[in-house]
């Protein structure tokens, strides 16, 4: 009980630490005009999830910040990998994708503004993208992240069937076929199950 809870401290000073590293690079990146690196390491931030730890809230305040003065500034790419942070970050960080409300403004500003890039380029002469539409746009970034329950279902029970097959398969005297066919079917169960993950 001792050594897990001083593991699970050291854990959880580490994940601290790292949060506030994050910030603090970030804040020197965006000061000296670096974007790019300013969007990974509040991103950083925003993934140093811990019971207590600021830096996630911080983390997302930071990309918020970038996005908006990016857009301000017309840089509509720095605006958008913002925005892409923050939903990777809250996909990276949710056990269950629910599609929580970070997820969906993030979403609704990726397409906002992908849209005003490709119209953009419509009006400077390019062509249009019909899948560029905000509404298209929004419902390819809607789509869920996580696989539907049938897949965990499929590994749960190809796992199980696996294990119970190779443990009755071992303990058998002789060469049993269906032991190692229950072993070899639920292995395989499993391997489909992980490919559609």
């Amino acid at each position: 009980m001792a050594l897990a809870l001083v593991v699970t401290g050291a854990a959880w000073v580490g994940r601290v630490a790292e949060g506030r590293r994050a910030l603090a690079g970030c804040d020197e990146a965006f000061a000296r005009g670096d974007g790019v690196e300013a969007i990974v390491l509040a991103r950083a931030a925003a993934e140093a999830r811990c019971p207590g730890c600021a830096s996630p809230e911080l983390g997302h305040a930071r990309l918020y910040a970038i996005a908006k003065d990016a857009e301000r500034r017309g840089d509509y790419a720095t605006a958008v990998a913002a925005w892409r942070a923050v939903r990777a970050a809250t996909l990276a960080t949710s056990v269950l994708d629910a599609a929580p409300a970070r997820r969906e403004r993030a979403e609704a500003e990726i397409a906002r503004i992908e849209h005003r890039i490709d119209a953009a380029a419509a009006a400077a002469g390019g062509a249009p993208s019909p899948a560029a539409s905000e509404e298209n746009l929004r419902a390819a970034l809607a789509a869920p992240a996580t696989p539907s329950g049938t897949v965990f279902l499929l590994v749960t029970v190809g796992a199980a069937l696996f294990a119970l097959g190779a443990a009755r398969f071992v303990r058998a005297r002789g060469l049993r076929p269906t032991e190692l066919a229950a072993a070899l079917a639920g292995a395989a169960l499993a391997v489909v199950a992980v490919l559609f993950f």
